[in-house]
């Protein structure tokens, strides 16, 4: 995967996360619409976490590459 392919990903999450927060509030009672954005809060905190890895790891690689090839 291309990396700017994979920040397109990460812009229409945003995108899709302002989605779901109106239609939540739009189509649901207060109640439940904050129960469905606790989840939501919670599979975010998930996808943040993930993607400290995924910087780690890039991070790392990019060290082994540099040092391995001289740059």
């Amino acid at each position: 995967m291309r990396l700017t392919t994979f920040f397109g990903q990460f812009r229409g999450i945003a995108t899709n996360y302002n989605q779901i927060v109106k239609s939540l509030n739009a189509n649901f009672t207060e109640k439940k619409a904050l129960a469905f954005l606790y989840k939501l809060e919670q599979q975010t905190i998930e996808l943040a976490q993930l993607n400290r890895q995924i910087i780690a790891l890039t991070s790392e690689f990019e060290q082994k590459y540099l040092q391995t090839h001289g740059r």
